[in-house]
């Protein structure tokens, strides 16, 4: 952006902790002086806009659509990071500051963004993923906004759904009751128009919306728009990128509807809620126990009560198939994953962050076919009783 800003160091709002470190000191301010630099703008020398992205899925969404005709980068890339509880740096402030368009999740998960946006002089332009999906892509229902204006509201759940998404300032804490959502996929004869109502996608408080190809491709489309306002002799291709990413979402939307029609109701465990859109769109019963839920997302010890109800679930070998995410792995979720392959309970991983070698579309593609075969393998869910 053209005008230099305060950046912004500590942690945002989390589901894990809250609360915003403040930086103190001459020796701070001066570091914080010399990261933000003099506010030149996003645009990289070689003209092209430059795009920043909370997380490196987000990141490979905007470079499905910006091809080589923008910069894009993006600030947590690492298996090691968990972006609910990042702390976010100088650095991140100024890159941010510098951006042309950032992209970023919303919902609680990526608070660090929402917090250094709203530090900012409110002129650079955000995507928050979790409005768009929730407005279902319309421009004129959130999603897009500068600093001044982005949604701190983020997402909630409608009035009686089955899955409420109840956030304090402080902890993000999310009581998820899992159920089965509708997924109806309506394609038009030309390819890959969607009807608004033709898709049971219902976010229901849920953040983790990257698991969900109808959400990416709405994001998608928003990212071309606003990249196409950037460089307008570009706007074209922007638009062009963006239907071809569809397209290979198409694929594995077709992917998710095969598995639903021959895995519907299966039930599964989870050792974090982060793939709950896929498993619902493809009709999977997920049977943990809602106490888990809740205390691993506010960064708590479940209960002596709740880790017995794991254990038997898992030494009953009921579930079919063990949902694990390797960022939030602790010494009870590897004891739980162990005792699942030791009774043949198939472990798909599920993770946050895209390997260094795969694009989005792959990477999503991957985690369709992985969780199939392991369905495929063990559909009876009868572990190795």
């Amino acid at each position: 952006m053209n005008t230099p800003r305060s950046c912004h160091h500590g942690r945002a709002g989390s589901h894990r902790a809250g609360g915003v470190t403040a930086l103190a000191g001459l020796t701070a301010a001066t570091l914080l002086l010399g990261a933000c630099g003099s506010g030149t703008g996003g645009t990289s020398e070689g003209g092209k806009p430059t795009v920043v992205a909370s997380t490196d899925m987000w990141a490979g969404v905007a470079k499905a659509v910006a091809g080589d005709e923008a910069e894009v980068e993006s600030i947590i890339n690492s298996e090691e990071a968990d972006p609910h509880s990042y702390e976010s740096t100088p650095r991140d402030a100024a890159r941010l500051d510098r951006a042309d368009l950032v992209v970023y999740n919303g919902g609680g998960y990526d608070a660090f963004v929402s917090q250094l946006l709203s530090d900012g002089d409110g002129t650079t332009d955000g995507i928050e993923a979790v409005s768009v999906a929730e407005s279902g892509g319309d421009p004129g229902s959130g999603g897009h906004s500068g600093a001044g204006g982005h949604s701190e509201s983020e997402s909630s759940s409608p009035p009686g759904s089955a899955q409420q998404h109840a956030e304090s300032e402080q902890s993000h804490e999310h009581g998820h009751e899992h159920t089965e959502s509708e997924h109806q996929h309506t394609e038009s004869e030309q390819g890959h128009e969607h009807a608004e109502s033709g898709h049971g996608h219902q976010h229901s408080g849920n953040e983790h919306v990257w698991y969900d190809p109808e959400a990416a491709r709405l994001v998608a489309e928003r990212i071309a728009a606003r990249l196409g306002e950037l460089r307008p002799d570009r706007a074209e291709r922007f638009e062009r990128n963006a239907t071809q990413f569809g397209d290979r979402l198409d694929e594995i939307e077709r992917n998710i509807t095969e598995l639903r029609n021959e895995h519907h109701g299966t039930e599964v465990m989870t050792t974090a809620p982060v793939a709950d859109h896929l498993l619902e769109n493809a009709g999977l019963t997920d049977i943990t126990p809602d106490s888990f839920v809740r205390t691993v997302e506010a960064g708590n010890d479940p209960a002596a009560a709740t880790v017995a109800e794991l254990q038997e679930l898992v030494g009953s070998g009921r579930p079919a198939a063990l949902i694990h995410n390797p960022q939030t792995a602790s010494p009870l979720t590897e004891r739980i994953t162990e005792r699942a392959r030791n009774n043949g309970i198939p472990v798909v991983a599920m993770p946050e962050t895209l390997p260094d070698d795969r694009t989005y579309s792959e990477w999503l593609s991957g985690r369709v076919t992985a969780l199939d075969t392991a369905l495929d393998d063990n559909t009876a869910g009868t572990g190795g009783q």
